[in-house]
């Protein structure tokens, strides 16, 4: 087994997150080894098509721009979404 220590640190907004997230978990890999298979050029199966995304994003700004009680719902709709779309778990 590998040895890894040294960890690397970035910073990615909510959104990103999830969309990285729900990648891993659509290749059946941890967070952890989906970034580093991507940082090294290996291309893990199981990507939707990057309008699913589109669509995502879009949902999730149109949430950040309403009224708090209704962003809320808006983003707990787009995360069922995104998780029916890209989760498979």
């Amino acid at each position: 087994m590998r040895n890894r220590t040294v960890g690397i640190n970035i910073r990615v907004t909510v959104t990103e997150k999830k969309k990285v997230t729900m990648l891993a978990r659509k290749c059946g890999l941890s967070l952890s080894e989906y970034l580093r298979q991507r940082a090294l050029g290996y291309e893990p199966g199981g990507h939707p098509p990057k309008e699913v995304f589109d669509v995502l994003d879009k949902i999730d700004e149109i949430a950040e721009n309403c009224q708090p009680s209704a962003g809320t719902k808006i983003a707990a709709c787009a995360d069922e979404i995104r998780n029916l779309l890209i989760g498979g778990n």
